[in-house]
């Protein structure tokens, strides 16, 4: 770790609270950095022949996440999706958590991982988030322990590693809200490619939560499974009321080695590579973002960004066979996301 250089300082100040910056760099000069408000991943700079180049939406102040974006980057949990009704069972005791997106519980709730000021360190190439979410702050069963690893390394990698242990049975399906932009101008990810390893989109409501039924992809505007032009696919989607996608992928079998999902923009050469061992990637591409959410180096538009997000599929909150997202007394669940950067 010699050639690693990590940096601290306070980034801002929020509800009466420090909000520090957490940053990392290794001997390329890729740097990763984060914010302990909701355990934020901030940047993620790479060098290129113009200077460095951050791949990753951003707002100069905290209170912007708060208040215009709340989701943008952010660490989700205790539960990313939506949970419908904001109802749950485990081993036969019914749940009733927030209701914050109409009758659904959004992302964890009012009080999800995004919205808490975290206690950080930085430990050689890992930067360490730790929070104690009770019951009381969230509404969910249990009192949970949550760190929240990121990882930079020297084959400009950063994995993010998810662990939790509580004091009853509860729900712990987390993920990164991060946006995605590989250009180096002001413009939408339009002329991006994107591949997902993915035959099967789940089958959403009208209110995005799951029916549990799958819709093929093949043959339409949202099939990735051979890489293909984002911009094409949100313009054949504009008959949708969605004009893009905000769709959940359930992923193929694959090997740990392979990725899950490549973002490339064939303009720059700049490319990620996503990695997980989980069952399901939501792919959404920013489609009501707005004129009056400042992001730095970027006009706030439909399509600005796209998220890629791997989770458990949110079926396994009410269907076993995708998946138990539960986690109890006497036992640490850790659950993790790779990302490798080519520039």
């Amino acid at each position: 770790m010699a050639d690693m250089t990590a940096n601290t300082k306070v980034f801002d100040h929020y509800n009466g609270d420090d909000v520090y910056e957490y940053s990392l760099t290794n001997k390329h000069g890729v740097t990763l950095s984060t914010l302990s408000f909701g355990a934020n991943w901030y940047e993620l700079l790479v060098p290129t022949a113009a200077g460095k180049q951050n791949l990753l939406l951003n707002f100069p102040h905290v209170a912007d996440y708060a208040e215009k974006n709340p989701y943008l980057c952010m660490s989700i949990g205790r539960t990313a999706g939506r949970i419908g009704k904001g109802q749950f069972t485990i081993n036969g005791a019914d749940y009733q958590v927030d209701q914050n997106e109409g009758k659904n519980d959004l992302h964890g709730g009012f009080h999800g991982f995004n919205s808490y000021n975290w206690d950080g360190r930085i430990e050689d190439n890992h930067i360490i988030f730790t929070k104690n979410v009770t019951s009381d702050m969230d509404g969910f069963p249990g009192n949970m322990a949550v760190t929240i690893t990121y990882t930079l390394t020297e084959q400009d990698e950063v994995l993010i590693d998810y662990s939790a242990n509580a004091d009853a049975d509860t729900l712990f399906n987390p993920t990164n809200h991060a946006y995605w932009n590989l250009n180096p101008g002001d413009v939408t990810v339009g002329n991006h490619d994107l591949y997902i390893n993915s035959t099967d989109r789940l089958t959403l409501a009208d209110d995005k939560i799951p029916t549990g039924e799958l819709t093929p992809v093949k043959g339409t505007p949202f099939d990735f499974s051979q890489t293909a032009s984002l911009g094409k696919a949100i313009a054949n989607l504009q008959d949708i009321p969605e004009k893009g996608i905000d769709d959940v992928y359930v992923l193929n079998d694959h090997k740990a080695d392979e990725p899950v999902a490549t973002l490339s923009d064939p303009d720059s050469g700049i490319s990620v590579d996503i990695f997980s061992e989980r069952n399901a990637i939501v792919c959404f591409t920013a489609n009501g973002f707005k004129a009056d959410e400042p992001y730095i180096g970027k006009t706030g538009q439909p399509h600005v960004g796209v998220a890629l997000e791997s989770q458990q599929a949110p079926n396994a909150v009410f269907d076993p066979n995708y998946g138990n997202i539960t986690v109890g007394p006497n036992e640490i669940k850790h659950v993790y996301t790779k990302y490798h950067f080519s520039y």
